[in-house]
């Protein structure tokens, strides 16, 4: 409306400023003054003036004016034919606010579209998928305080429209799970439940689900999946973690997903032992991982349930288990098994953390291999257990 008003007191103005021209020409037309006595030319008819050097003649004037006046015409018929300004977008609108870091501004127009319904939870999704491909945009719209508070505002005036929101956006962007929107839906709608606890139960449901979906879909912003779930006190079904694991070829979300899995008892725990048994690489991180808190069950109390990874008839399995054994104290019954280890084709920081481990830990079996190198076959680990036992001899012969 604004536009439309400006466009027509142009075309006052446009006028105003034609008639301040054309008034001039109208003196023009008035005849000019009888002449004085004697202004006579030698026949005796009125001497005609002439007009002063430099000024330009009546007629000149006129013509000049009157094709001002068809331009002035033109240009008012073509501002007609084109009409007025076209108005901004709402989603221009609301890259203004966010460009000026307007507070107001932004409150007040997502306050209109928030009332609108789901013609106005479009324009704003538009609005923050705009936002989230130009990341600093996203950025300045969830970090500035300015624009932060604005719908922060939003949410304590208007509860039920935010609700509404959420779940337009919650079922209108499963086609972009890696979204800084969904992030935010994450980090913000757990929040808004429990301070609204006991309502919006919908939407406490669709929430849910939509953690399973994005588990499935690969887990993106997991830690801020994981944080939504413990808000909820949700436990999603076991299976729907398992693709975030088995995908060894990015594994920097396992280690959430194992500890998820290692609380959630025994249906946890035999998803963890297949998991090992499926991907068969012990050599693997995320395998280790498995391992050792199998092992750790297993010191706990859970007496033989590290056997048979201990046992494994996959070397790599079993090297693995054997090293996270050696980490808990062992009496002398597991001299045999330590020898074994110290004999599969180690590594050096491998056999120096091992030794380590059997030294602080588990005295009795390393005084035993200090005792009897030899009955390591592996010759540097021989060497530096037959250094460790010399080493002790000079100390104890300096101490006796």
């Amino acid at each position: 409306m604004r536009y439309q008003r400006a466009h027509f007191i142009a075309r006052a103005l446009i006028f105003v400023g034609a008639a301040l021209l054309l008034f001039p020409a109208a003196s023009c037309r008035r005849k000019a003054p009888p002449a004085g006595p004697g202004a006579t030319g030698g026949d005796g008819s009125a001497a005609q003036e002439a007009p002063p050097p430099g000024k330009v003649p009546a007629s000149a004037e006129l013509e000049a004016l009157r094709a001002r006046e068809k331009e002035l015409t033109a240009l008012l018929a073509d501002l007609e034919a084109k009409g007025p300004p076209a108005a901004k977008t709402a989603r221009e609108t609301l890259m203004g606010h966010l460009g000026s870091f307007d507070g107001r501004g932004m409150y007040e127009t997502m306050r209109e579209l928030l009332l609108k319904g789901e013609e106005g939870y479009r324009e704003l999704l538009g609005f923050f998928i705009a936002c989230d491909e130009k990341h600093d945009k996203i950025l300045i719209l969830t970090h500035d305080s300015r624009l932060v508070y604005a719908m922060l505002r939003l949410v304590a005036l208007y509860p039920g429209k935010t609700a509404e929101l959420c779940d337009y956006l919650i079922r209108n962007t499963r086609d972009i799970p890696g979204s800084f929107i969904r992030r935010e839906i994450y980090n913000f709608l757990p929040v808004f439940l429990n301070y609204h606890r006991g309502k919006y139960p919908e939407l406490r449901q669709l929430l849910k689900e939509d953690i399973v979906f994005q588990l499935k879909k690969g887990g993106q912003y997991l830690y801020k999946v994981t944080l939504a779930m413990r808000d909820l006190q949700f436990k999603p079904p076991i299976e729907s973690m398992l693709p975030i694991l088995y995908n060894l070829e990015d594994s920097t979300s396992h280690g959430i997903v194992i500890a998820h899995l290692a609380g959630r008892g025994d249906a946890g725990l035999q998803a963890l032992i297949k998991f090992v048994e499926d991907t068969g690489d012990g050599a693997h991180r995320s395998v280790g991982q498995v391992l050792r808190h199998i092992v750790d069950l297993d010191a706990l109390g859970r007496k033989g349930l590290a056997r048979p990874f201990l046992e494994h008839a996959n070397p790599g399995i079993r090297q693995t288990a054997t090293f996270y054994y050696f980490r808990h104290p062992r009496e002398l019954a597991d001299l045999e098994r330590a020898l074994g280890y110290l004999d599969s084709g180690i590594t050096g920081a491998q056999q120096s953390l091992v030794l380590g481990s059997l030294k602080r830990k588990s005295p009795v079996i390393y005084r035993a291999l200090l005792e009897d190198p030899a009955r390591v076959t592996d010759e540097k680990v021989r060497a530096r257990l037959e250094k460790a036992a010399l080493k002790l001899k000079k100390e104890v012969g300096d101490d006796s």
